[in-house]
């Protein structure tokens, strides 16, 4: 062998190899995540922490003393859609996740707005929940920074800045870090709500598991599903990591189903230690209270508890906002590069880090904008609220579209199994389609009421959008 063909054979073998491996034509870089970093990129979509201290409020304002239940009754419902994932994902593995779960199944224009709809949620829950909760986290634990003129403006860039950085820097970079943190989120809370239950002893009751407490009102208890199921909701967003995932159309899967499995038990328990701590007769001023999960650690657990849980919390923001910006991004790209909704230039990648460095550059300049107007307007905890309100309607539809294309799917493709692509998605989008009535009737208070018009504003934008430009292309 001559010394240019040994130097060309080197030259080929160092081009696609490892790490060294730069992705060509604006690709995702491919094979950087495994099993571990799907298992917690769906754990840290959920931000249990960060649920438990400030978000679960949304469901308490609905559901009162009745919360525990929604907390188990939401996980089965979700386990119901993750079937849509887990299915879809054993031949498809694309960074559009539920839109190209759609496409696959109802056509391009389907999939088109459940791309939509998923940037939608996705953007709305980043600005709302990882920046101005944060900020609204941060000025509960040192309410002297209120005092302080714009300080929220302040204390959101923090996680804007720390999410952006990392996510842009590479998936493997960013998911190792919420791996390591994760791992410390899943003890602390599962040992923190055990604690909590132990030291109830008596006052533990299992009413809260029935719908006593709220008098038997069903609608109570489907706007409160609204929340529950968007808690939980976030632990199919693996599906996004489809084409940098080491073999994904199994690594996917499993991370759906131990992602889900790891997910349940801390939330449960915390929403029934925090129910039953603070008194089942007593929820209205456990929704009215900003911070209940923290009061209760504090309570129950001491000062030593209470910090680590709010240290915890802090970086259950942090977490999530690198989980979601990782699957929001990966939309843009996918929608930029196999769609006309979105400009091309959002489809570019970063030579080195393989990564959508446009679309991710975009979400942090507009999701600053955006909390900053919204944070003006409501403040920061309701602008919060209302913002997380539209993003769980949006993330309700886009997931009803996915998951009525998978017996069409299956059918095409001569796979169909009546249990897996017909039964359990029937009762899916039954469940579905229950919680997002509940949101509009009756209709809630303002600005409560906002969610659902701001959502069917959108809904119908993209679709005019959608429409236009086909018909453009067609002419």
């Amino acid at each position: 062998m001559s010394i240019i063909q040994i130097a060309t054979l080197k030259c080929m073998q160092n081009k696609g190899s490892g790490d060294d491996a730069k992705p060509t034509d604006n690709r995702l870089k491919r094979d950087q995540v495994g099993l571990w970093h799907g298992i917690f990129q769906s754990f840290s979509h959920v931000a249990p922490a960060a649920e438990v201290a400030i978000l679960i409020t949304g469901t308490a304002i609905a559901s009162g003393g009745s919360t525990p239940l929604v907390f188990i009754v939401a996980p089965i419902i979700v386990l119901l859609w993750l079937n849509t994932n887990y299915q879809f994902s054993k031949s498809i593995a694309s960074s559009g996740g539920y839109s190209a779960f759609a496409r696959a199944g109802l056509g391009e224009v389907a999939g088109n707005v459940t791309g939509w709809l998923f940037f939608f949620n996705e953007f709305l829950t980043y600005t709302g929940f990882a920046l101005l909760s944060f900020a609204a986290f941060i000025y509960l634990l040192f309410p002297s920074l209120s005092g302080i003129p714009y300080s929220w403006i302040a204390l959101a860039l923090v996680p804007l800045a720390f999410t952006t950085i990392l996510v842009y820097r590479g998936i493997r970079v960013s998911l190792n870090y919420a791996v390591y943190t994760g791992f410390i989120e899943v003890g602390v809370l599962t040992v923190g709500a055990l604690l909590i239950i132990a030291r109830l002893g008596a006052a533990n009751n299992l009413e809260v598991f029935t719908t006593a407490p709220v008098h038997g009102n069903l609608s109570l208890i489907g706007l409160g599903l609204l929340f529950g199921l968007y808690s939980y909701g976030g632990s199919g967003s693996v599906v996004a990591l489809g084409e940098e995932a080491k073999e994904p159309n199994k690594t996917i899967r499993k991370s759906i189903v131990y992602g889900w499995l790891l997910i349940v038990a801390p939330l449960a328990l915390n929403a029934y230690a925090l129910t039953v701590g603070w008194g089942i007769n007593n929820m209205s001023s456990f929704a009215a209270s900003p911070d209940p999960g923290v009061i209760e650690y504090f309570r129950y657990l001491g000062s030593i508890g209470g910090w680590i849980f709010v240290a915890v919390v802090i970086n259950s923001f942090l977490d999530f906002g690198i989980a979601i910006n990782n699957s929001l991004t990966r939309m843009l790209y996918y929608l930029a590069r196999d769609s006309s909704i979105l400009p091309k230039f959002l489809a570019r990648t970063h030579p080195r880090f393989g990564t959508p460095k446009n679309a991710i550059l975009a979400v942090a300049l507009t999701s600053l904008i955006v909390a900053i107007l919204s944070g003006e307007v409501f403040g920061p905890f309701m602008g919060a609220l209302v913002i997380e309100g539209a993003a769980s309607i949006a993330f309700m539809l886009q997931h009803f579209l996915a998951t009525a294309a998978l017996p069409f799917y299956a059918r095409r493709n001569r796979i169909l199994d009546l249990a897996k692509h017909v039964m359990i998605p029937l009762a899916a989008l039954f469940l579905m389609a229950f919680a997002i009535l509940s949101t509009v009737y009756p209709v809630p208070a303002y600005p409560l009421n906002l969610p659902a018009y701001v959502v069917a504003a959108w809904a119908l934008l993209g679709l005019f959008l959608i429409m236009k430009r086909q018909k453009r292309f067609f002419l």
